[in-house]
């Protein structure tokens, strides 16, 4: 922690309880209370063992095919469950199907079969451990296990030696009624979880691991309509959980919106974030009631021009952080800001442009960070009504707020060990002293 005697110590205070009220109430919390819940996936009850399909469970014989012909059988008589005893499963890639579940018991563990010459790939990528498409109501239930042995394609990754862009763990694109349960993932080539366009899909009481240092392994890389995430505890390489919009289409594609994101502990990783691909837009998000340790950003949104769409109707809330880089960052410059906001002059707009709207920061605090509050929008100033109250972070450098209008700050309190506390470039800020514009 910082000493007292360094610390340059500045308490914002709210101008008068109506000074948000006067930009319009916060919409983004209203419409948080309001989200839908995700439907649950309905999964007849006939039960299918994977070892009366000849899985050995024994952590020496591929169990693919074994695996494979079970989930194929359980599709072909109408869906079911697929029970992983206790033991080592060794297996390649593997599609599911629609009213399905995979239930690993407790003491089952699922390992990938690792970096083969042979491992089979299709259009420039490796095949996913778990794939499905269009399929509706999917469980993935357990105490068990699935290890990804993810440390020899990241070797190769680093040495440039792939040919085709590493598996992910669970691929899922285009699906409804989706539930993940109790389960463990473990180092994952890649991600270890990615939704795409999918729609009612709950995410509880699960655990996502692989070491800080592992490149691109996401904890939940998501999209759609209708999310609920709970309970679950993530460390990983990447993002801890990331929302955003499909890369492929950009812009066209559909707005993404209505998750949840609570109770959860994230450790290492990038934090909570949303982008950078936001082209499709994204609203309608709650993150509440986590907590951050040693992680690298917190609260994260971020885009560039080409990639940016309309982000809004957001709200973190209830939020404890310790040792963050970026506590509370939001930028339209994502990877990499001008070395100084006046450098970018290009106040023009595209469909394109990153659009930050309706943003509530709400009791938050944060220790031991390395900077504080960062808002960095482009010339067109298209980021514009957010409110922090009840922030307080303990930090090395002070805020900034760059290109952004309607900014209220509430009950903030910044405690910087370097001046200046809050920095300003063609921001419209209220609420606060101790301001020095650039």
């Amino acid at each position: 922690m910082l000493s007292s005697t360094s610390r340059s110590f500045f308490l914002f205070c709210a101008l008068i309880g109506s000074i948000c009220c006067a930009f319009g109430p916060p919409a983004c919390a209203q419409a948080a209370v309001s989200l839908p819940a995700p439907l649950l996936p309905e999964i007849p009850a006939r039960v299918f063992l994977v070892a009366d399909y000849g899985a050995k469970g024994d952590g020496a014989a591929h169990d693919t095919v074994a695996i494979q012909k079970a989930i194929d059988d359980a599709v072909q008589k109408g869906g079911g469950r697929i029970v992983f005893a206790e033991g080592v499963y060794l297996s390649g890639p593997l599609r599911i199907g629609s009213r399905i579940e995979l239930h690993f018991a407790k003491g089952a563990t699922l390992r990938l079969i690792g970096r083969v010459p042979d491992f089979p790939e299709e259009r420039g990528r490796y095949l996913s451990f778990f794939s499905a498409d269009k399929a509706a109501d999917i469980k993935i239930s357990g105490g068990g296990v699935i290890d990804g042995q993810g440390a020899p394609w990241w070797k190769d990754y680093r040495a440039k030696n792939l040919t085709a862009r590493r598996p992910q763990i669970f691929y899922f694109t285009d699906c409804e009624r989706v539930l993940f349960e109790g389960i463990t993932v473990l180092n994952p080539p890649n991600t270890h979880m990615a939704l795409r366009l999918c729609k009612d899909v709950t995410i509880r009481g699960i655990t996502l691991e692989a070491p800080d240092d592992s490149p691109n392994t996401d904890g939940i890389n998501i999209s759609g309509k209708n999310y609920l995430v709970a309970g679950c505890k993530i460390s990983t390489g990447d993002d801890n959980v990331v929302i955003l919009t499909p890369s492929s289409k950009g812009w066209r594609m559909p707005v993404c919106e209505n998750f949840v994101i609570r109770d959860c502990a994230f450790g290492f990783g990038h934090g909570m974030s949303i982008g950078s691909f936001t082209g499709g837009g994204v609203r309608n998000v709650l993150v509440e009631n986590c907590s951050f340790d040693g992680t690298t950003a917190i609260v994260r949104m971020k885009a560039a021009r080409g990639r940016g769409g309309m982000v809004e109707q957001i709200t973190y809330r209830n939020i404890t952080g310790r040792g963050a880089k970026y506590p509370v960052f939001i930028s339209s410059y994502y990877p990499k800001e001008p070395k100084h906001p006046a450098l970018d002059t290009d106040a023009g707009e595209s469909a394109a442009t990153p659009r930050w709207k309706s943003i509530l920061l709400e009791n938050i605090t944060v220790t031991g960070a390395r900077n504080s509050v960062i808002l960095w929008g482009v010339p067109a100033q298209t980021m514009s009504d957010i409110t922090l109250r009840n922030v307080r972070i303990e930090s090395e450098e002070g805020a900034k707020v760059y290109n952004a209008k309607k900014v209220v700050f509430e009950q903030v309190e910044i405690n910087s060990a370097r001046k200046p506390v809050l920095a300003l470039f063609r921001a419209e800020v209220s609420g606060m002293t101790g301001v020095e514009v650039e």
